[in-house]
């Protein structure tokens, strides 16, 4: 077999950085084979009150602690970053624990076809098990999906006024951003 590169990058206090693409199969409900389908948190906790496994010194609420282990159930280990302070962006649900990024490819770079195809893979897991996952809203590929308006599917990013765009972190890119209700 050939030889396989890591390249980590530290940015906002997370994990970022390169990792291959795991096979996965399933249905399009999510179901990976040999993993049990998604079922509902039971935790109904707002607080942030779960340890961050991205990082030592901060949290995440139930939901979003639910959220995480299902996806690294699914896809197996992804460079993620949760928890995270945002100050340019008050509004954000990082520091509330509300939030995860997974990267996809390498941070700060536009996917290449393999890369943006995988990201799908795990947004649409996200946006199929919305509801099991309580997910307020996924943002990929410059494309945004809310559960308040899952009636409208896949809509154009805008960056909320914060971000920009047209670069692979402001528009995400790099990464899949995940939010959720509680």
């Amino acid at each position: 077999m050939g030889t396989l590169f890591v390249v980590v990058l530290v940015l906002g206090g997370g994990f970022y950085g390169f990792a291959p693409t795991l096979p996965v199969g399933g249905d399009a409900t999510g179901t990976v084979a040999g993993v049990p389908p998604v079922t509902a948190s039971s935790g109904s906790s707002t607080g942030c009150t779960e340890p961050d496994p991205t990082r030592g010194d901060s949290c995440l609420t139930p939901a979003m602690a639910w959220l995480y282990q299902q996806t690294l159930l699914h896809f197996g280990q992804l460079p993620s970053s949760c928890w995270d302070a945002h100050a340019w962006n008050p509004t954000s649900d990082h520091p509330r624990g509300k939030a995860c990024d997974f990267t996809i490819g390498t941070a700060g770079q536009f996917p290449d076809a393999a890369d943006r195809a995988y990201g799908w893979e795990i947004a649409d897991w996200l946006t199929d098990n919305a509801a099991a996952l309580d997910v307020a809203y996924v943002i990929w590929d410059g494309r945004i999906w809310s559960a308040n308006r899952a009636r409208e599917g896949w809509r154009t990013y805008e960056g909320g006024g914060v971000y920009d765009v047209s670069t692979p972190t402001g528009g995400h890119f790099d990464h899949v951003h995940v939010s959720t209700l509680r």
